[in-house]
């Protein structure tokens, strides 16, 4: 790694019991890398190009470790351990990493309910100025004469030969619209949508079908290399014994 830089943490920095070394994983332009740290001081590190997208195994994490740590009596169970601690951290950041980024701008959106005027509320209407009579009697189908236009007077005279002090007019009777027997009006339902409680309802059902499969491979990789370091550990057992 040239540069400090560009090291992009992902886990704290974890310590190795009986050292005083510190491991650390993170990444480097997308590629996975893991550095050793006494301190303040990165003492080595190393980058993972050729894993892609996949997290290191750890039994290639711990050889790497104990090839860079200058203790000759470490015990390699402590650096298993801390190893399985970096790499769960590591996948639990990056699962965290992918579900802020599908939820980002969701917290923003917020439902708007338009508030519901009261029936007793009465709206305010201009007010026409001027002034209108009113009649003190309502017309009972004739006019006074002294109401009419002079010109109105005079074509009314001219035309009906009449020239009494009111004119008459015939109204139009408006027929009543009959009620029609037996009609019942039946208020108009209101649809209720389902269909974005259904959408919801199976989006969560991926994203837990995602996790689960998720954990099951994290499972098996785990299961995987504690039995590549059982046999590891019992081969240099077996080499210190017969150096004995």
């Amino acid at each position: 790694m040239s540069q400090n830089q560009d090291f992009q943490p992902l886990t704290p920095q974890l310590g190795i019991a009986g050292s005083s070394y510190q491991l650390q994983m993170g990444k480097v332009n997308n590629f996975w890398a893991i550095r050793l740290v006494k301190g303040s001081t990165v003492l080595a590190s190393k980058v993972y190009k050729d894993s892609g997208d996949e997290i290191p195994l750890g039994n290639h994490l711990t050889g790497w470790a104990l090839s860079v740590i200058a203790i000759p009596n470490i015990n390699p169970y402590q650096i298993q351990k801390t190893i399985g601690f970096i790499r769960q951290k590591a996948l639990r950041a990056i699962e965290d990493q992918k579900h802020a980024k599908k939820t980002a701008g969701k917290a923003e959106s917020q439902s708007v309910t338009l508030d519901k005027v009261p029936d007793n509320v009465q709206i305010k209407r201009p007010q026409v100025s001027g002034w209108v009579k009113e009649d003190e009697k309502p017309s009972q189908g004739k006019v006074a004469a002294s109401e009419l236009s002079p010109a109105l007077a005079a074509s009314n005279s001219s035309a009906t030969g009449r020239t009494e002090g009111s004119a008459s007019y015939r109204g139009k009777n408006l027929k009543q619209i009959p009620a029609g027997e037996g009609f019942i009006p039946t208020p108009k339902k209101s649809e209720v949508k389902t269909t974005g409680q259904a959408s919801v309802s199976s989006t969560q059902l991926q994203e837990i079908l995602k996790r689960l499969n998720s954990l099951e491979h994290i499972v098996n990789d785990l299961e995987a290399d504690n039995i590549e370091l059982r046999k590891e550990l019992q081969s240099l057992k077996a080499a210190i014994n017969s150096k004995k």
